[in-house]
């Protein structure tokens, strides 16, 4: 549909995808080879979600992009998506030669904490967590081979009390992430070399309540005290990468990677890891081997894809 004053609007529907936004949030519209998928957060996950409506509105040189999701299940007990979501992004700029993005939203998920789940007396069941968040992309191209990417995320989350759990909620859990990656392509003739670092999801501050039961009193009473728990991260995880594809023919390439990654699940105990991958593609055989950070085993997998 378009109006007199220039205003596009197109709208769709999704299933098992997130909500419009995220996906277009994802899509780096560069020449990226680690996918800026690989940077997403417990409540942005661009492959995650059950039924999506959204639109998009073009304004000149900017769009405005809303959407929703919300969990599906079927009459043979099959649920697709986990989450409900409700989010909106404004991109300004051409992502051929620089952009910002800007989005906000709201997301809701059942029985975990950003993505943490429990069990037995912890279990987390029957909690619901919201999650307000903001996050903002800033992409630049400098000449015509070199590329810029970095990506910003805050959020805050509150958990209301599980069912049947010494865990009681949470509250005001303050997280954030950020990432930055430095691509170059046809260094050669037909390859990528990526260069980045980031920072995972890391809870920056707040508190899980936990009861505590006291002994019996004469009566057989039992009295339970809440305890609040600081959920403040000892340390920062940092990851540092570089990672190169080299198309040999139409059919054929192959890709390296190497991770070096410092306080592992921001714990100031972890030891710095190393990770390497080295992969193949044949067509639509996909093979690669990896080592394993913890134990230095290799790691192998092999897949193969049939385009219907």
């Amino acid at each position: 549909m378009k109006t007199k004053d220039s205003l596009n609007l197109n709208q769709g529907i999704s299933i098992g995808l997130s909500a419009i936004p995220i996906q277009s949030f994802f899509d780096s519209n560069s020449y990226s080879s680690p996918n800026l998928q690989s940077y997403h957060t417990p409540y942005l996950d661009s492959n995650e979600g059950g039924l999506g409506i959204g639109g998009t509105f073009n304004i000149s040189n900017a769009r405005l992009l809303v959407g929703a999701t919300m969990p599906i299940e079927f009459n043979n007990g099959q649920k697709i998506g986990s989450k409900k979501s409700l989010v909106s992004s404004l991109e300004y700029g051409n992502p051929q030669s620089q952009s910002v993005t800007l989005m906000t939203g709201l997301s809701q998920e059942n029985d975990s904490l950003l993505g943490s789940i429990g069990s037995n007396a912890f279990s987390l069941d029957g909690a619901k967590s919201t999650t307000t968040f903001t996050a903002l992309k800033a992409q630049k191209h400098l000449l015509d081979n070199f590329s810029l990417t970095g990506i910003v995320t805050h959020a805050n989350t509150n958990m209301t009390s599980p069912s049947n759990s010494l865990v009681d909620s949470a509250r005001d859990v303050k997280s954030s992430s950020i990432a930055l990656v430095a691509d170059m392509r046809n260094l050669s003739n037909d390859d990528q070399l990526s260069i980045f670092v980031n920072q995972p999801n890391r809870v920056d501050s707040g508190s899980i309540a936990i009861k505590t039961a006291s002994l019996a009193d004469s009566n057989r009473n039992i009295n339970q005290t809440i305890k609040n728990i600081d959920l403040d991260s000892s340390s920062r995880q940092l990851n540092y990468g570089l990672s190169y594809r080299k198309d040999l023919n139409e059919n054929l390439a192959f890709s390296v990677k190497h991770i070096i990654t410092n306080n592992l699940n921001h714990s100031d105990n972890s030891n710095r890891l190393h990770s390497s991958y080295i992969g193949m593609d044949y067509k639509d055989l996909k093979l690669g081997f990896a080592s394993n950070p913890n134990d230095s085993s290799i790691e192998t997998e092999l897949s193969y894809a049939i385009a219907l």
